[in-house]
């Protein structure tokens, strides 16, 4: 009777003790997932006048752009962007730098705007990025993009999304706004946007 009871006490305290760990470890998994969520509201306006050097570009930049730019920059696998008009050229220059590193990239872009003055869609086509597109009387006037779009454990995907078109005039003159934001729920549905799109819209090319 003796050895039975101590049987079940030593059953009792190892059942305990694996569950007080298997808690603690998930309190702390959830801990870092909370500390690893990224919600931020970026503002953009002609009154920021001031300028810093940036790794992203040639020239000063303000830091509403600079800071844009490092999340643009920032993808380890994918980046798929959807986008009304694309003219700046330190985004073409991150983009095409992301391109050669084997980050997979995908544009989705309003027809009518596509070869506009300025446009870097050329550009991004003669590197291979690929590029859709649909002609329509509507405009495609989404302005997002998605950052790792995978179902990679350690990798936490990103999007960003607002009023911001990819030119210098919204860049560095407009009053604009961008929200960059890791909550599940909000990036999954913008990715089932994008892919709905991918599969409706035809490659620039045809």
């Amino acid at each position: 009777m003796a050895v039975t009871l101590s049987k079940a006490l030593v059953l009792f305290l190892s059942i305990s003790f694996l569950t007080s760990t298997a808690y603690k470890y998930f309190v702390q998994k959830k801990k870092k997932e909370k500390q690893k969520e990224t919600n931020e509201v970026i503002m953009f306006s002609y009154e920021e006048c001031e300028l810093k050097k940036s790794k992203y570009s040639r020239c000063t930049i303000t830091k509403s752009m600079d800071r844009f730019l490092h999340y643009l920059a920032s993808p380890k696998y994918s980046l798929d962007v959807c986008i009304y008009v694309f003219t700046n050229s330190d985004i073409a220059n991150v983009l095409l730098k992301l391109h050669y590193k084997g980050i997979k990239i995908r544009i989705i872009i309003d027809a009518d705007m596509a070869y506009c003055t300025g446009s870097n869609l050329r550009r991004m086509e003669r590197q291979g990025i690929p590029v859709r597109w649909m002609k329509s009387t509507n405009l495609m006037h989404h302005k997002f993009c998605i950052i790792d779009a995978v179902n990679i454990d350690d990798v936490h995907p990103l999007v960003i999304a607002g009023s911001l078109n990819w030119t210098n005039q919204a860049l560095c003159g407009n009053w604009e706004n961008v929200l960059v934001t890791s909550q599940a729920d909000l990036v999954n549905q913008f990715k089932t946007e994008f892919e709905k799109l991918w599969l409706q819209f035809t490659p620039i090319t045809s």
